[in-house]
């Protein structure tokens, strides 16, 4: 397969775009946008822009999910929209590769912690970024930026809003929702949850290897539920380490960068589709003791990693930093209206005559990200 990735990358690249165009995953591709003359467009660039720059304000950072590309024409068009709310902020998003077909094959052939180190790149070499920034995800996007504030967030996020994100690993496969299976007749469900055990059991031992983990952006945020893999999701994913999961895996660096974003939104999808448990978008996950039980998805603050405390999220909810949102609707099916409200909500604020006024980057704000914008990496 990485041969074929490698001699016909054109082709492969075609085939992810048309596979998450099928299956709804193209931010942006379905809106019906006022300007869309490519002429009009922001381009997707960290180095051009057709907004307008508004120096003392925060710009804005988005990355996309899986098989989407900063290349088109839909994450395009939501960045310029973007910039419009804001006053015509600057806004880019960062693609983790130069064309449009590496940028999307990276997306499944590029690691997370190598997509991180280019994400940084780029953040880096942009001097509109250097003072910080407010970052959006979409899908596994969210991994990128989840993953920039644990080993970089230099320059700072100073709002992170992650739409649908993959933040707490992908628990099964698709056709295998527990909420799927229990809704069969009982001979069936127990038919099709022998097989989806037997599905799981061959995803983990071909994501859970050193082969995978280098190779695969998806292999790095699988987080089988099963007791019997918690060893090796542990010793494996990349998650596990972002996350400070499991005895060997204690970076206090991680909470410490994690501590330097002001505000967190969360959302999640109701009906959610590709993300399982769903409930991961706002930081819950499945209970061990009984991973696969539709009605024992542990809340956020019952989980192992907020209890514990392993990379900074109980802090940043007692700091009153997160805001967990939702809407109708599956994975990335969001209305314009929502994303508009969400950026108005979280990127806008009032002042004191009850008049929008963008987020204002403040003095000891500017004076932590002071410099030559280079980022600094924590293993």
């Amino acid at each position: 397969m990485l041969d074929r990735v490698e001699n016909n990358a054109d082709e492969i690249a075609s085939e992810m775009n048309v596979f998450a165009r099928m299956n709804n995953l193209l931010v942006g591709h379905d809106f019906e946008w006022k300007d869309s003359s490519n002429d009009d467009l922001l381009l997707a660039k960290t180095t051009t822009t057709t907004a307008k720059i508004t120096t003392n304000k925060i710009p804005v950072v988005f990355a996309h999910g899986m098989g989407d590309s900063c290349f088109n024409d839909g994450m395009i068009n939501i960045g310029n929209h973007t910039s419009s709310l804001l006053d015509d902020t600057y806004v880019t998003c960062i693609p983790t590769g130069d064309t449009k077909t590496e940028d999307t094959k990276n997306g499944y052939f590029l690691n997370m912690d190598a997509s991180v180190d280019i994400f940084a790149q780029k953040i880096a070499q942009d001097p509109k970024l250097r003072n910080g920034f407010h970052a959006i995800g979409f899908s596994q996007g969210n991994n990128v930026i989840r993953g920039y504030i644990a080993r970089y967030n230099t320059p700072t996020v100073h709002t992170f809003i992650s739409v649908n994100g993959v933040n707490a690993g992908e628990g099964t496969v698709p056709g295998c929702f527990p909420s799927l299976i229990s809704s069969s007749s009982s001979e069936s469900s127990t038919n099709v949850g022998g097989f989806c055990d037997l599905l799981l059991e061959q995803a983990s031992r071909r994501a859970y290897t050193e082969f995978a983990q280098e190779h695969s952006f998806q292999a790095n945020y699988w987080r089988d539920p099963r007791q019997k893999e918690q060893d090796s999701y542990h010793q494996y994913s990349q998650l596990a380490k972002w996350n400070n999961e499991g005895p060997n895996n204690n970076n206090q660096k991680y909470n410490e960068n994690y501590s330097k974003t002001s505000k967190f939104i969360w959302i999640m999808a109701t009906k959610d589709s590709m993300v399982w448990p769903k409930e991961g978008e706002h930081w819950g996950c499945p209970d061990l003791n009984d991973p696969f039980s539709p009605n024992k998805i542990l809340p956020m603050n019952e989980t192992e990693w907020y209890q514990q405390d392993l990379f900074g999220l109980k802090t940043a909810q007692e700091a009153g930093k997160n805001i967990f949102e939702t809407f109708e609707g599956d994975h990335l099916q969001f209305e314009i209206d929502d994303f508009d409200r969400w950026i108005t909500s979280y990127l806008v604020i009032n002042d004191s005559n009850g008049h929008d006024k963008k987020d204002d980057l403040d003095e000891e704000y500017i004076d932590d990200s002071k410099g030559n914008g280079l980022s600094t990496r924590i293993e």
